[in-house]
């Protein structure tokens, strides 16, 4: 089974729980506390559940511990453990990116990122945001990124679509317009 697939099967089946209990949103929210907590520490304890000497009860016991502090739902908890079971720790942020993907679109969401050559304020970011809302129809997530490689702009990116409106871009455009035309005397 493709990595893909897999991920979507235990996302999907989360969402139609979440969908069926009205907590998809509180799911979505668990599994990001969860990876950050995977993350901390130079990632030690994602180290730990995707180490292949674990047996699986061995794997379970420190996700154990670690979900003991934690307040996640109990069906976020048990989604979680039957990853550990199954050994599939290594796919778990793909499983949680295809979770946000289906919640999102479930819930009529689209995520998008704006990468500026610096950052940029919250004014600048809510009118893009709103822009976003009114070509799509759709509510917006967005989240930033900085790129001092742009030089200045902007790239925002929605789904597969990215609108390119760098300065980078646009001085790469000229370039390659001043070498296509010919030479005068």
């Amino acid at each position: 089974m493709a990595d893909g697939s897999l991920a979507r099967r235990y996302a999907r089946a989360l969402v139609e729980l979440g969908q069926e209990s009205g907590r998809v949103d509180r799911f979505a929210a668990d599994l990001a506390a969860f990876t950050q907590v995977l993350d901390e520490g130079d990632g030690m304890l994602r180290k730990v559940l995707v180490n292949p000497g674990l047996t699986t009860v061995e794997r379970r016991a420190v996700l154990d511990q670690v979900l003991d502090r934690l307040s996640l739902d109990p069906l976020t908890v048990n989604l979680l453990k039957i990853v550990a079971d199954n050994n599939r720790f290594a796919h778990i942020d793909e499983i949680v990116r295809a979770y946000l993907e289906m919640a999102d679109e479930a819930a009529g969401r689209l995520r998008a990122t704006v990468i500026t050559a610096r950052p940029i304020g919250d004014d600048l970011a809510e009118q893009v945001k709103a822009t976003l809302a009114r070509s799509t129809g759709r509510e917006i997530i967005l989240n930033r990124e900085v790129d001092p490689a742009l030089l200045g702009g902007m790239v925002v990116r929605v789904g597969d679509t990215v609108y390119d409106a760098s300065v980078r871009t646009r001085l790469s455009a000229l370039e390659q317009a001043l070498l296509r035309a010919p030479l005068e005397a």
